[in-house]
């Protein structure tokens, strides 16, 4: 049987993510990230106990990663003479766009979907589109084991001659998508459903519904050497959905971040995978000390059998015992077990530290800090000395977020349509200009800034200082005070200003305030309205 193009560069990914293990590696880190850390083991009646380390490291760092504020803002490197002012005007409403676009899209919440995805899987990758019937901007994230470089062994997305990203579908809807696009019927009716689903990320992906009728759909994008634009088509494995359409788009509406990268690789490597077998000895030295403290824990009765009617264990059970001449200790006795050795203990515990104090996720790190204990200066040190290791993690991140500001702006300049170019400015809306838009050489820098618990407690430590050294005024220290701080400091502000008096700032507010009197004292001698206003600025 014949299959479509698609489904043959498809199936050549397939085979290479198969010879490098990325399937089986990707759906063994989920497991053990869940707590599904004994699937396919006979324990034979061994306890199966699971002390998982990995889900409380892999979410510190991603916390970690994600505990800055983030800023998007656009600028322009090609200079202009005549244009350069309107190219600033346009540099300013993208950047204000694109805060729109971050809560519109809710980019915080996909964003920690896919550093969680990077840190188990080794990859996270986000893909964007324009939807024409909303006239907005979606994204979906994508399992790396559902996209298919050209070129795996070569890291770079956009160099890339073509990608192929995997969908699973319900055979209706593609065929109803195939209609629209012009297909005949008898070529939709050869849709059908498959269980194409052994290249699905983690192990319940791999379990569609009974009778869902779901079927794979390639989406493969390329770069047009003529147009030089992005062009797309959708295909099934036996028919074309889409034939060649051109998106205007000169970049690959595709993110990626490698959570640590591999040479000549186009998937990262995961964490998770050099955690597994931690875990497993972790989990194997606590199944062996809890069976062994099954059997041994407790005393073991011996008895003289022809002495004794009826042993027992039983607590408090009266046992009969014919010997009365004999001591009862030679009729009946137990025998203590010997004890598990400390080394079992003390290798489960040192195991557990070491794993993570190499992880860089120790105690500290994860939060195991009694603020009453330390200040807000000494905890923010200590969780910026722990985040070290998570450099060159947050600059993949950082560069992952231009990657994408960079997309939305060619998604925006490709396709110019009314909603897009819209920006909200408080009750005014302005509109971006597309012929500017066009023109401009975009270069994007993201700008961070501390957000986290300890940062605030630490700027309200030196705000506290700073008061009582008189080197602020109160009305300043609530002003500087952060928000969220739990103090109503908006109705402090409001309160302390309606009951204080109406104070000049310059000269001019002065003389308004004089009586005429005064006005004409002032005008033989200038310095009554110099000391008004000294006295009036020293009010507190």
């Amino acid at each position: 049987m014949d299959f479509t193009n698609d489904w043959e560069l498809y199936e050549k990914g397939v085979d290479f993510k198969t010879r490098i293990n990325l399937y089986k590696e990707v759906e063994d880190n989920n497991r053990f990230f869940q707590g599904d850390q004994w699937h396919g083991v006979k324990s034979e009646g061994l306890p199966t106990p699971v002390f998982n380390i990995i889900k409380p490291v892999i979410r510190y760092k991603v916390s970690a990663i994600m505990q800055n504020n983030l800023k998007i803002k656009y600028a322009f490197e090609n200079y202009n003479e005549k244009d350069s002012d309107k190219m600033v005007q346009v540099c300013e409403l993208l950047t204000q766009k694109a805060q729109q676009l971050w809560e519109q899209l809710k980019m915080d919440f996909h964003n920690e979907e896919m550093l969680k995805d990077g840190a188990i899987s080794g990859d996270g990758v986000a893909y964007f589109y324009y939807d024409d019937q909303q006239g907005k901007i979606n994204l979906e994230l994508i399992d790396n084991t559902n996209i298919y470089p050209s070129n795996p062994n070569y890291a770079n997305i956009q160099q890339q001659d073509y990608i192929i990203i995997a969908f699973r579908r319900t055979v209706d809807s593609v065929r109803e998508e195939a209609l629209s696009n012009g297909v005949k019927k008898e070529l939709t009716d050869m849709i059908v459903s498959d269980d194409d689903t052994m290249h699905t990320a983690g192990a319940i992906g791999k379990i569609e519904q009974e009778d869902s009728n779901m079927c794979t759909v390639l989406l493969k994008l390329w770069k047009d050497n003529k147009t030089n634009t992005i062009h797309f088509t959708k295909s099934s494995r036996d028919i074309v959905i889409c034939d060649d359409k051109d998106t205007g788009c000169e970049l690959y509406p595709i993110a990626m971040l490698n959570w640590e990268s591999r040479k000549n690789c186009f998937h990262g490597a995961s964490d998770v995978t050099g955690l597994i077998p931690n875990q497993l000895y972790i989990n194997k030295i606590a199944a062996m000390v809890m069976l062994s403290t099954m059997y041994t824990a407790f005393p073991k009765m011996v008895y003289d059998e022809n002495l004794v009617d009826n042993p027992s264990n039983q607590i408090g059970v009266a046992i009969g015992v014919n010997g009365a001449d004999k001591p009862i200790n030679s009729i009946i006795d137990y025998i203590t077990p010997s004890s598990v050795s400390n080394d079992a203990f003390g290798m489960f515990e040192r195991t557990i530290a070491l794993t993570k104090e190499l992880m860089g996720a120790n105690d500290g790190a994860l939060g195991a800090i009694n603020p009453e204990n330390a200040s807000g200066k000494a905890i923010q040190a200590v969780m910026e000395q722990a985040a070290q290791p998570l450099e060159s993690v947050k600059r993949r991140f950082y560069n992952y977020v231009e990657d994408v500001a960079l997309i939305w702006a060619d998604i925006i300049r490709a396709y110019c349509s009314k909603e897009l170019l819209s920006v909200k400015q408080g009750d005014k809306v302005s509109s971006i200009d597309a012929n500017i838009l066009k023109k401009i050489l975009l270069s994007v820098k993201v700008e961070v800034g501390p957000s986290t618990k300890w940062s605030e407690l630490a700027t309200i430590e030196s705000l506290d200082q700073m008061l009582n050294n008189n080197h602020i005024t109160f009305e300043m220290y609530l002003e500087l005070l952060p928000k969220n701080c739990g103090i109503p400091k908006e109705r402090i502000l409001e309160l302390i200003r309606e009951k204080k008096p109406n104070i000049p700032k310059n000269e001019d507010e002065v003389i308004e305030m004089l009586s005429e009197q005064e006005r004409m004292d002032a005008i033989k001698n200038p310095q009554i309205i110099t000391d008004k206003l000294t006295k009036a600025l020293s009010v507190k």
